[in-house]
Formats: C-alpha cells, structure tokens, sequence
C-alpha cells in the first residue's frame, strides 16, 4: 500500500460495525497458512470454505480482521460486514484512490495476459509498473494486485477476466481505469453468459465505465468493433487499431521468421518501427497491436513501445517452444484454451516442418456447443495438415472423431494422462514438433512436464 489504513476509515466510508477498537495496516492477507502478524486479515467465504472457522484463534497472529459474523473469542479489531469479498474489493478501492499515476485495463476472451506481459515490458525500458500477477485477475486477485501499489510505482497495469456478466464492470469500480482495451471476444466461459454475444457486452464494460477524457483502445479487425463504437460513452476518446491502413496503429509486412515469431512493421501515425517479436505464432501481432495503442495512448513514444515489444521473451504455458525427450520439439501452450486459441495454435502448428502433433485436453465452459465446439477444432486439425491429434476427456472424443474422419487408427482419445502421455511418446523423435494445449482444468502442463522430461506426469 502507498499509505497505511485503518480500520476506522473502512467503517466511516463503507459502513458495517467496529467491534473491539481500530487498527492500522499496510498489507492484507486471507490465508490461514500465510498469516502476517503485521496484516489484515480478511475471512473470505467460499463455496467450499469458510476462513472464519479458523480466525478464532489468531490472536498476535494479525493486526485485526475484516468478518462477515463478529468472533468473541477473539480480542482483535475487527470490522464486520454483510460480505468480505465485496469487502475486499473496498480496500482495494482505498488502494486505488491513493495512486495519482495511469491506469490501463485489458480483457478479451484470450491473449489478455501476453497482451499486460507486453505492456509491461514496454512500461519497464522508463517506468516502475505494479502489474497483475499471474492471472489474478477476478474480484478476488485484482484487490491483491491495488494492495500491491507502492510509492515507487508510476503507473498500474490491470488484466480484468470475467466468468459473469457483470465481473468486467465490478472490476472497473474498484480498478478506476483510464485507458482500457478488448483484446477480442471468443467462445470461452460461455456457460457464465449464455452466449458469445452476452460475452461482447459483459466485456464492453470496460469501455461504458469509462469517464470523460479517458481512451477506449478499439481492436478494428475483431466482430465486436462496431458495437463497441455504437456504445461508447460520450467524451470517451477511441484509438483503432488493427491490420488495416486507416487504423491510426496497424501491422504491416508481416512474414514469420525461421523459429515461427512474427515479424512486422509497426505502424504508428503514419511512421512504421520495425519489430520482430519473441513469441511464437502469427496471432501475436493482434496482441503486440493492442499493448501498442495502450502504450501510445499513455503517452509512450513509439521508438519505445516497438524496443519494449521486441524485448519481450516468452511467457510460461504460452507457445513456449523447447526440445523434449527423444530430440522432438515441444510447444507448451498448456495455460489455457478456447476454440479461438486452439485455432491459432493450429495454425502455428501447421508451419512448422516435419511431423505435427497436436495434444488436446478438454476445453472446459463452452455450454451446450461444447461438443459441436471441440469438433470443429477437431476437423481444422485435419484441414491445416496436422499428422495426429491426441485428446484428453470425454469431449475430446468429438474432436478426435472429426479429426479421424471415419479412420479408427487415427483415433487417439484418452481419459487418463498417463497412457495420453505414454501413447505421445513414442511417437517423438527429432523430426516430430508437438503442441500441448487444453484448458486449466484439464491441467496439460503435465503433459507438456513430462514430453519435456521433466515429469512422468500424473493421473
């Protein structure tokens, strides 16, 4: 925190009742298992879990506790409330108000957190960023990253996700941004929505929230665009950006190098930088335009945002290319997936030389499409010249299915990843390039740790 609060300010601004005095603090904790005797500790409730079944005995253990229920046993300060969470979020806000310097906010279906890595680097060649860690980036994590704020901080990078209609908006309440951006908009967690089109206004929040001055950075080239423009707020200013020239910041001459990373002109006023990226797959081009309209539009130069993209290295479980056992190249893409996202590591997949594999694990919140969604992937494999697909999950049999097109021997669909895993491998050799790629649920970093050598994996 920039400056230490008590727990007297929480009360006077946001309500709910004191029991046994105030007290100040600078840091937050909501784990039992991490506990710091110079924090606030915020009993969270979940559907499997109750943390004030455990604060009664945290005497000397934190400086005093935000609960939903008062707990007489214990002496502490403590701030009662009707909900920690939405508790949690006001402490953040607190956070927020304290901090003067810009504020970006990024979200879409997928690329969201290489898009905020991005932005990072770019931020970091001259200024102190305090960014969103890993990916928390719902009403629970974006809090962690406010508390995070610190005096030496200059400017703030928030990556917002959502499962529900009104996430996007509840983040912004709290995160105050000043410039924010739809990386695009996919089928992923659709059954929190209930349709592709519930996902584009449930993201398009982050640009009604959005006051006057501030910049709504518009990827051109994404179905959405139009309906974005149609409901910005009046005096909100907008920055396109996409492959088209009339973009005031597009991509031009786009060829990707030997090791498969993109390289570009980036186009900027009419000024084209030359930038050749680190990351695999043409798709990250978009995500390069979209860090770059967030850059230009909080002042930037664009010298520095072409130099701050260029330098940019991998990101973990995203399109990390290395050799794995047997001499085969293995792409770990296991962070997460969606139909969009699997066809752009399809596509990627498809130039590589030599023999193609494709691993699959189930792409989880697709709703009642989910098995239509997963053949569709299924026969782009087939299509863009993949030599094997391996799926894991019972949705993976419909993608297998497509991908085999009537051929039982080319169907390789497993429900447990040690035989997935044992299956892949003898399939490898130095020749052979494989992409792991699936949803978190489907936990196929695994799969990637154990093609790597790493790990024999696990059930």
């Amino acid at each position: 925190m920039i400056r230490a609060l008590s727990l007297q300010q929480l009360q006077s601004r946001f309500g709910g009742a004191l029991i046994n005095g105030s007290t100040e603090f600078s840091r937050i904790c909501t784990d039992t298992r991490k506990l710091d005797s110079q924090a606030l500790f915020v009993a969270l409730v979940g559907d499997n879990f109750d943390a004030h079944d455990f604060v009664g005995a945290l005497d000397d253990q934190v400086l005093g506790l935000v609960v939903e229920r008062e707990v007489p046993a214990c002496s502490l300060p403590q701030w009662r409330v009707q909900d920690t969470t939405v508790a949690l979020g006001q402490i953040g806000l607190l956070c927020r108000e304290q901090f003067e310097g810009p504020v970006i906010a990024v979200t879409g279906s997928c690329g969201k957190t290489t898009v905020k890595e991005m932005l990072s680097a770019i931020f970091s060649l001259h200024h102190t960023p305090c960014v969103t860690r890993g990916n928390l980036n719902n009403q629970l994590g974006l809090p962690m990253t406010l508390f995070a704020l610190s005096e030496q901080h200059d400017v703030l990078i928030l990556e917002m996700g959502a499962n529900g209609p009104d996430d996007i908006g509840y983040l912004c309440s709290i995160g105050k941004p000043q410039v924010t951006a739809i990386n695009n908009v996919m089928p992923a967690h659709v059954e929190g929505f209930g349709s592709v089109d519930a996902i584009a206004k449930a993201k398009g929040q982050i640009y009604t929230c959005l006051d006057v001055g501030a910049t709504a950075v518009i990827n051109a080239d994404d179905g959405y665009a139009n309906y974005w423009r149609g409901r910005m707020p009046e005096g909100v200013r907008t920055l396109e950006v996409g492959l088209a020239n009339s973009c005031a910041i597009h991509a031009e001459h786009i060829a990707l190098n030997e090791s498969g990373c993109a390289a570009f002109d980036l186009v900027i006023e009419g000024v084209s930088h030359p930038v050749v990226l680190q990351l695999l797959g043409e798709h990250n081009v978009h995500n390069a335009l979209i860090a770059a309209g967030c850059a230009f539009a909080s002042g930037i130069p664009a010298v520095d945002i072409a130099r701050g993209l260029a330098g940019l290295g991998g990101v973990a479980g995203r399109l990390q290319a290395r050799r794995g056992i047997l001499g085969a190249t293995v792409i770990d893409d296991s962070y997460n997936a969606n139909p969009g996202s699997v066809g752009a590591a399809i596509e990627l997949l498809a130039q590589r030389p030599g023999r193609k594999i494709l691993v699959l694990g189930d792409m989880a919140e697709l709703g009642p499409d989910a098995e239509a969604l997963h053949r569709s992937v299924g026969a782009l494999a087939r299509k863009r010249g993949l030599d094997a697909l391996f799926t894991l999950g019972p949705l993976g049999t419909a993608a297998s299915m497509a991908f085999g097109a009537g051929h039982r021997e080319a169907l390789h669909n497993y429900r447990e990843r040690a035989p997935l895993i044992a299956a892949v491998s003898r399939e490898l050799d130095r020749h052979t390039t494989v992409l792991v790629k699936g949803s978190r649920s489907a936990r196929m970093e695994l799969v990637a740790q154990a093609l790597l050598g790493n790990s024999r994996g696990e059930k």
